[in-house]
């Protein structure tokens, strides 16, 4: 059985521990930043815009969770970040898998495979 439990990773900014995940949240700001269309964020056109869009977005998340006042653009992570210091690839490796129906993640797609024809004919 799968764990349903969402992936979370630990992010160091501006002395602060930020614990980003990928949840509803998230995915609305996001969308909502690309004009209504999430696809525009997951597609990879611009996958650096990408990435700071989400970060922002599980910063934000975690930061209102938490009570505290910190709020963050992608264009304010932007600037103070290197792209050494984010890691890009892990990001959106969490988003990719948050959205990812468990039975592609499990390889369960078995209603997909063709049984064997023992007809005989």
């Amino acid at each position: 059985m799968r764990d349903i439990r969402l992936e979370t990773m630990p992010f160091q900014f501006e002395g602060k521990t930020y614990i980003l995940r990928c949840n509803m949240n998230v995915l609305a700001d996001v969308q909502a930043e690309y004009g209504g269309k999430i696809s525009g964020a997951l597609t990879g056109e611009n996958p650096t815009k990408s990435v700071l869009a989400f970060t922002a977005a599980m910063m934000n998340d975690y930061a209102d969770e938490q009570g505290w006042p910190e709020r963050f653009t992608a264009k304010d992570l932007g600037r103070k970040l290197g792209m050494n210091m984010l890691p890009a690839a892990k990001i959106m490796g969490l988003v990719t898998r948050s959205i990812t129906p468990q039975d592609q993640e499990d390889g369960a797609g078995e209603e997909n495979k063709t049984e064997p024809d023992n007809s005989g004919n």
